[in-house]
């Protein structure tokens, strides 16, 4: 005689005393935990991948660079950002020089667009550095002038 008796929650086989296991039994409690397990694990709504875990362990970076007076420069990063906020180290956000708003910071978001002198790539982050054009100055790569990058994952 197969079990009598079944658990609440999976309706697995709770066996009695006087209940004789069968072969089909196990083989059916298998299956129904299997398929429970499988897709509870499999589920990525309620569970993270390592990526994820990585973002939440470390989820932005910190790093500095110099500038090399490009107009136009790639900084590679390890991974895709998602968001990045630059800035030039012991100045003003924006200054005022000579009658030129200088753009000493900037921020942009991957897949929203970009801001003056910053944009977000797949690999990285590229920066600008250009000359007065309408009464404003982008400064994201002066030569050997330090920045600050802040990459969120």
């Amino acid at each position: 005689m197969a079990s009598s008796n079944y658990t609440p929650n999976l309706h697995l086989s709770a066996w009695d005393a006087s209940d004789r296991p069968k072969r089909a039994d196990f083989v059916s409690d298998n299956t129904i935990i299997d398929t429970q397990l499988g897709g509870h694990i499999a589920n990525g709504n309620i569970h993270l991948s390592a990526d994820e875990k990585a973002k939440l362990d470390e989820p932005f970076v910190v790093m500095m660079y110099a500038g090399n007076g490009e107009a136009q420069r790639t900084i590679t990063l390890d991974f895709h950002p998602k968001f990045v906020f630059i800035y030039k180290r012991g100045v003003p956000f924006v200054s005022y020089s000579n009658s030129v708003n200088v753009v000493n910071a900037a921020s942009a978001s991957y897949g929203q667009g970009s801001s003056v002198g910053v944009s977000v790539t797949s690999t990285g982050v590229s920066v600008s550095e250009s000359s007065a054009s309408n009464g404003v100055r982008v400064s994201l790569n002066e030569n050997l002038a330090q920045y600050t990058l802040i990459a969120f994952k």
